[in-house]
C-alpha cells in the first residue's frame, strides 16, 4: 500500500529502530533506582537530554518526556495554567489546535478558567488585529500550535510572541507537526511540545518544553520522575530512539524540506489543473513542506477515502485522534467553511519514503476516481430524470 499519512504517523528508522534495540538490551534499569544498572540508565537519560538540550538550545532542566504529544500537550498548558492564576484566568487559543489542547481547556474549566478562540482568516492564519482583540485584562496564556495538522498553515509565531510579550502572556505552542520538517522559533516560545512518533521515532513518547522562567505546577503531586512533571518511570529505549530520531531529521531537514516542497508542488500541479472540483485548503505559501489539505466539491472525504484505499493507497480525513468520529474537521469550520465543505475534507501528508512515482501514482487515482464519481452521479441524475418522465 502507498502511504500517504505521514502526519497520523511515520515508520521507524533504522537508525532509530537500532538504538531502541541497544537501549532495551542494555539499559533496562530504572533511572531512579540506587543500584548500577539504575545509574547506568540515568546516565543514558541524562545524555539524551544533554544532546535534545543542545538541538533545542534550550536548558537542561527545562526537558521532560511524557507518554505522547498528547499528553506532553495536556500537562504543559494545565501545569502552567495552574501555576499562573494569579496572573489570571484566561487563555486564548485556535480552533485548529489539536483535540489534547482542546481536553485540556476543558479540564481547566473546573477550576474557573475560561477561554476564547482567536479568530482566523481563511486559510488559517491569526491575524493580529484579531489576536489584539481576543486578550483580556486576565488573559494569561496563548496557546497557538505553529501548524495545523489539519490544514497545514504554519503560524508566524515569532510576529505573535512578540505582541503577546508586550501583554506579559505565555506562548504554548504544539510543534509536533512541523518538527523536523520546517524551521520553528523556539527562541519565540515560552513552552512547546514534541512528538517521537511524528519523526520516525517510536511510538508512546512526547517531550514537554518549558523554558525556567516558566512557573509550572504538576498535575500529580508527590511524584519523583521527571522532576515532579510526570509520574511513571520513563522509557529509556524510547528516549534513546526518539534522541537518535531528532537529531537525524534535524541534520536532513534543509535538504529534505526542499524535495518535499517540489513533491507538493508536483501533486498541486497534477490534480489542481486537471479537475477544477479539487480545492486546496490552508495557505498555499506558507505551509508544512510534506502536507495536502484538499476538497473534492460535492463528494464526501471518507468516500474518496475509500475509493483510495481500494486502490491501495492511504490518506486521511482528518487527525488520527479524531478519524473515528462523524462530525467534520473543526479546523474547516473555523475558517468558515460549511458542513458539507467540511465533510469534503481529505488530508495528503508524504515522507522520507516518498517518491515521485508514488506522487503520479496518487495523482492519477484521484484523478480517476473524481472522473468516475461524476459519470456515476450523472446517471444517476439521468436515471431519476427518466423515472420522472410521463
Amino acid at each position: 500500500m502507498l502511504y500517504f499519512d505521514y502526519s497520523a504517523t511515520t515508520p521507524m528508522s533504522e537508525t532509530a529502530l537500532k538504538a531502541y534495540i541497544h537501549a532495551a538490551r542494555h539499559y533496562y534499569g530504572n533511572s531512579q533506582s540506587l543500584h548500577h544498572d539504575g545509574e547506568e540508565a540515568d546516565n543514558v537519560l541524562q545524555l539524551c537530554r544533554n544532546s535534545l538540550m543542545q538541538l533545542l538550545n534550550v536548558p537542561h532542566h527545562s526537558i521532560y518526556f511524557t507518554g505522547s504529544g498528547s499528553e506532553a500537550n495536556f500537562l504543559t498548558i494545565v501545569s502552567i495554567a495552574l501555576a499562573s492564576i494569579h496572573k489570571g484566568k484566561h487563555i486564548i487559543y485556535l480552533e485548529t489546535e489539536h483535540h489534547s489542547v482542546k481536553q485540556a481547556l476543558h479540564y481547566l474549566k473546573r477550576f474557573g478558567f475560561t477561554s476564547t478562540a482567536i479568530p482566523l482568516n481563511s486559510v488559517g492564519k491569526v491575524v493580529k488585529s484579531q489576536l489584539e482583540k481576543s486578550i483580556k485584562h486576565d488573559t494569561s496564556m496563548a496557546i497557538i500550535g505553529h501548524a495545523s495538522s489539519e490544514l497545514g498553515t504554519i503560524q508566524d509565531l515569532g510576529h505573535l510572541s512578540w505582541l503577546l510579550k508586550k501583554h506579559d502572556i505565555l506562548l504554548v505552542s504544539d510543534c509536533v507537526q512541523s518538527f523536523g520538517k520546517t524551521e520553528i522559533p523556539f527562541e519565540s516560545l515560552d513552552a512547546f511540545t514534541l512528538s517521537s512518533h511524528k519523526i520516525y521515532g517510536p511510538k508512546g513518547l512526547g517531550v514537554a518544553i518549558l523554558r525556567n522562567t516558566v512557573q509550572w505546577q504538576p498535575f500529580l503531586t508527590g511524584t519523583s520522575h521527571e522532576f515532579g512533571f510526570r509520574a511513571g518511570t520513563v522509557d529509556i529505549p524510547a528516549i534513546v530512539a526518539f534522541t537518535e530520531a531528532a537529531e537525524e531529521i534535524t541534520a536532513n531537514q534543509v535538504k529534505e524540506e526542499k524535495r518535499l516542497k517540489q513533491l507538493q508542488a508536483l501533486l498541486i500541479s497534477l490534480v489542481l489543473t486537471q479537475d477544477k472540483l479539487f480545492v486546496l485548503e490552508g495557505d498555499r505559501l506558507n505551509r508544512l513542506p510534506f502536507h495536502i489539505a484538499l476538497r473534492r466539491i460535492g463528494m464526501e472525504g471518507q468516500l474518496l477515502m475509500l475509493e483510495c484505499k481500494r486502490k491501495g493507497i492511504a490518506i486521511s480525513t482528518s487527525s488520527a485522534c479524531r478519524a473515528h468520529f462523524s462530525e467534520p474537521p473543526a479546523s474547516l469550520l473555523a475558517i468558515g467553511r460549511s458542513i458539507t465543505e467540511a465533510h469534503e475534507f481529505i488530508r495528503i501528508t508524504f515522507g522520507q519514503q516518498t517518491t515521485e512515482e508514488d506522487i503520479h501514482t496518487l495523482s492519477q487515482a484521484l484523478l480517476e476516481i473524481s472522473a468516475t464519481y461524476k459519470e456515476d452521479l450523472h446517471g444517476e441524475i439521468k436515471e431519476i430524470v427518466g423515472r420522472r418522465t410521463p
